[in-house]
């Protein structure tokens, strides 16, 4: 099975839509995968991704599918609202200059800039939920790998966000969150390809193809 990874375009984030360059971003993603085979298309319920995922949906003349766990991951205290604090990334930022690294593998999660913050449990729950997305086309999590219930050729593409890719990504590969954002990004319209691959009962990983690409964009 092919899962294709997609950031939304450049949104307004007032409006939680696309603004008009996001549009012609939007329309370049939609014509680049016009001719790579999908069966399902799959969005967070955010508007700003179901906008980006509508222009893919429009070249294939394909539906879409609505999905509320792949809203943008949320930080902030636990006692406040949501991204009422520092985001993951800037506290990244204040680390790596104080100390000049990081922590040791998920060791980022006793950090004090991430104490009674929601974003650990709230990365936690979406790769919960992930997990049990993957589990409807056949693929379980089992420690560090995928087995293989019911392999299949299936392509599937999930519109989402920069954090959201982030978390799943960084799962799928068995690197910390924390790592993962101090030497990745994901930009706008940005594709990923993870192949899932093995025969029935065997342990999968998951393979990353290529990961942040604008190549639609014509940027390499």
């Amino acid at each position: 099975m092919i899962l294709y990874l997609i950031r939304h375009a450049e949104p307004d984030y007032e409006t939680d839509t696309i603004t008009e360059t996001g549009k012609k971003q939007a329309a370049m993603l939609g014509k680049w995968f016009k001719e790579i085979p999908l069966d399902a298309i799959y969005h967070s319920s955010m508007g700003r991704a179901e906008m980006t995922a509508s222009y893919i949906a429009k070249e294939k003349n394909m539906s879409l599918t609505p999905l509320d766990w792949a809203r943008e991951i949320a930080w902030g205290k636990a006692d406040g609202n949501p991204y009422d604090s520092e985001s993951p990334w800037v506290i990244k930022d204040h680390v790596i200059e104080k100390i000049h690294s990081y922590p040791d593998g998920e060791n980022w999660r006793n950090l004090k800039e991430f104490s009674n913050d929601i974003v650990i449990s709230d990365i936690d729950a979406h790769i919960k939920n992930f997990d049990d997305f993957i589990l409807q086309f056949g693929y379980e999590r089992k420690n560090k790998f995928y087995k293989a219930v019911n392999p299949n050729e299936k392509s599937i593409a999930l519109v989402c966000h920069g954090g959201v890719i982030s978390a799943l990504i960084s799962h799928l590969m068995n690197i910390p969150f924390f790592q993962y954002i101090a030497h990745m990004g994901s930009d706008l319209t940005a594709v990923t390809k993870i192949n899932f691959y093995g025969t029935t009962g065997e342990s999968v990983p998951a393979q990353l193809i290529y990961v942040n690409s604008q190549i639609h964009l014509d940027k390499k």
